[in-house]
């Protein structure tokens, strides 16, 4: 019998697009292509349509912030959004710091932004074909930016900012001055999820397992810091994580934006944390987008274009990686080609990284096959 086709996900984070001359970011290291990253988009809705993509999920940080202070928001999202209209598949728009700095909370549901459930909520799950699930969450419920300061959520960000980093509500220049890495996540440009959007979260993840459906997970901000920095990851991730690793045998992977550099790693419950590339870095004539393939058994294959390639802060750091599979059992090092692939190319990397071929192999087969357990085997 023949397998089923694959569900075909395009994928695309912080396009950040304003019709401005390039740049840098504030620190003056990171450069800027902010007409070109429109180029890329439409090199994604190409390749999206070419491959016949079921579904899209922009990221986040559709558009830049620097077009509310030229008055451009409107007339820059409606330029991004035209491009990615091309595309013929259902849209899921994800809330990114960028969005509520060009658009207030109370503005989205008019801004042509898809990023609202059916019962109006900015969090929310929708299935990918027969077998899988799509979580949306919002990672700026509490939040500084993007809302009233009247708002309960304004106050509830403002007191963790006092609890976290006073820095922020002193005016200091520099946010992280005094501060450990460890609280460098109290920064305006992250945000919070709150309780209510957990006990969502919560009973979301039961009603999957219920189908016996296997979960992806989507959100702007990372929540995993190995596959990040420690200046972008949500609030109060630790939160979150715990109610996905209740669920570890269903949530396969969690995708995000906001660390234009990207990263990728695998957390404890074995959930793999892709942070995407931003094609605002990305030099022209360059991509930077995904496609993901979801199969019917549980698998998924993510296929990057250009510099969509992620890095991972876990295993062989600086390494960009052609390819991931995301399953149970799976670290992608080079080699891997499905979740039922011969070992060498794993033992392989191993024995490339220092160790000899019988004690890579002892220590491969000792971590039942799993990288992340066979690396801490040898090097512990």
């Amino acid at each position: 019998m023949a397998s089923l086709a694959p569900f075909r996900l395009g994928l695309i984070a912080d396009i950040q697009y304003a019709d401005c001359a390039d740049g840098t970011d504030f620190s003056g290291c990171e450069k800027r292509y902010f007409r070109n990253s429109l180029n890329i988009a439409r090199n994604a809705v190409d390749c999206w349509n070419a491959v016949g993509v079921d579904a899209v999920v922009q990221l986040g940080d559709v558009i830049d912030g620097c077009n509310a202070k030229m008055h451009a928001s409107e007339t820059a999202l409606a330029t991004v959004l035209d491009v990615l209209s091309r595309s013929p598949a259902q849209r899921f728009d994800l809330i990114g710091n960028h969005e509520l700095y060009n658009v207030q909370r109370e503005s989205l549901a008019s801004s042509g932004l898809r990023c609202f459930g059916p019962d109006g909520q900015t969090y929310y799950s929708a299935h990918l074909g027969s077998s899988w699930e799509a979580i949306f969450l919002d990672p700026y419920e509490i939040s500084l930016i993007g809302m009233s300061q009247d708002d309960s959520a304004f106050h509830e960000a403002t007191e963790m900012m006092r609890q976290h980093n006073p820095n922020v509500l002193t005016g200091a220049k520099d946010w992280f001055s005094g501060l450990p890495t460890a609280k460098h996540r109290y920064v305006p440009y992250n945000g919070g999820i709150s309780q209510k959007q957990l006990d969502w979260l919560e009973r979301a993840l039961q009603s999957a397992e219920a189908e016996a459906r296997k979960v992806l997970v989507f959100l702007h901000v990372p929540l995993f810091e190995p596959a990040t920095k420690a200046k972008t990851v949500v609030w109060n991730s630790e939160e979150v994580l715990r109610v996905l690793h209740a669920h570890r045998d269903a949530v396969v992977a969690v995708f995000a934006g906001h660390d234009h550099d990207g990263g990728y790693g695998v957390d404890a419950a074995g959930i793999h944390h892709i942070t995407m590339n931003s094609p605002l870095t990305a030099e022209p004539g360059s991509d930077c987008y995904a496609v993901l393939e979801c199969h019917a058994d549980g698998w998924a294959h993510f296929r990057p274009h250009g510099r969509a390639c992620v890095e991972s802060n876990t295993l062989g750091a600086g390494r960009a990686y052609p390819e991931l599979i995301l399953a149970k059992g799976s670290t992608n090092l080079p080699g891997e080609q499905s979740p039922g692939a011969e070992s060498q190319g794993s033992l392989a990397e191993l024995q490339a990284m220092g160790f000899s071929a019988e004690r890579a192999k002892e220590a491969f087969e000792a971590a039942g096959g799993n990288m992340v357990a066979a690396v801490g085997l040898l090097c512990g």
